[in-house]
């Protein structure tokens, strides 16, 4: 994991999960932005920063998923941090059960949706937040960022915006094919509100530094309108007898070549095409009907 400085004060921990760090200009405070995936990644960065006397004293967590908060156990374990959050993804942070429970849709999940990719251990949450500036670091702005998940925030200081999840890197993009959100609408209008953003540089939870941002951002944007589309079109192709919801799904797993190798990963994909499929029913482009049973999708062109 490197540990990179992008401007005065600016960090972040490269890796598969990034992480970011600023401190205040007389050392006196330190805080980290989100804590990767598990302890493992939480004590090289407790390391580093012993190793260059850096301070910790607050942790910051954008957004409920396990591998932006699975390390935080152990940091609060190790250093007495004041620990911040958004509202709602709060609530999951403290019963991490409930990613795996809204994934299952709301049953109590299998053992095998378990796991540390969705349910990180519980942690303590002193401060919720919301979009704004956060007191004990005057020059922190929080700028909401939701859409990949409910309540996401991200972190803008010295003009660098540390944007959690609101976009991935090209390289990882083009990896998920099919990025995991929660609302298409709002995670739409979140690209927008990233790319019309003058700042020096973005930070994403997986993906490099860039301050080229507007084309990675532009390409995140192309890529969430391409599925909205194909969903579209799989939805118009069914003509007036409709398709039912999980024909959708397998419709656009088998287009975009995505095999899911666990329930998990299937839960993670078909939660994200539920958002695209919702959006054409919240825009009126498409209609449902219970039916025989199933919960089919029509086009709007067609009278469910």
């Amino acid at each position: 994991m490197e540990f990179v400085e992008l401007s005065t004060g600016c960090y972040y921990f490269k890796g598969a999960v990034n992480i970011g760090y600023i401190v205040s200009e007389d050392k006196s405070k330190g805080m980290l932005i989100d804590a990767g995936l598990e302890s493992s990644a939480a004590k090289k960065v407790i390391k580093q920063l012993r190793s260059e006397e850096l301070p910790l004293t607050h942790l910051f967590i954008t957004h409920a998923h396990a591998d932006h908060f699975g390390g935080a156990f152990y940091i609060q374990q190790n250093y007495d941090v004041h620990t911040i959050a958004p509202a709602l993804e709060e609530a999951i942070m403290r019963n991490p059960i409930l990613e795996p429970i809204y994934l299952s849709h709301g049953n109590f999940p299998l053992k095998e949706m378990r796991n540390k990719f969705l349910e990180a251990p519980a942690i303590r949450i002193d401060e919720i937040c919301s979009e704004g500036y956060l007191e004990p670091f005057p020059e922190v702005q929080i700028i909401h960022l939701p859409g990949h998940s409910y309540n996401q925030l991200g972190i803008l200081f010295r003009g660098i915006l540390y944007a959690a999840d609101a976009f991935l890197g090209k390289d990882v993009l083009q990896k998920h094919k099919i990025p995991f959100i929660v609302d298409a609408i709002e995670n739409i209008a979140t690209l927008h509100k990233l790319k019309m953003m003058h700042v020096e540089g973005m930070v994403p939870g997986h993906g490099n530094y860039v301050t080229e941002y507007k084309d990675v951002i532009q390409d995140n944007i192309l890529i969430h309108e391409k599925i909205t589309i194909d969903v579209q079109n799989v939805v118009n192709h069914s003509g007036n007898s409709g398709i039912s919801f999980e024909n959708i799904v397998a419709s656009v797993l088998t287009k975009y070549e995505v095999e899911p190798a666990n329930l998990g990963t299937y839960s993670l994909f078909r939660t994200a095409i539920s958002a695209h499929v919702i959006q054409l029913l919240a825009n009126e482009s498409a209609v449902y009907k219970i039916t025989g049973g199933k919960l089919v999708i029509f086009s709007a062109l067609y009278k469910a």
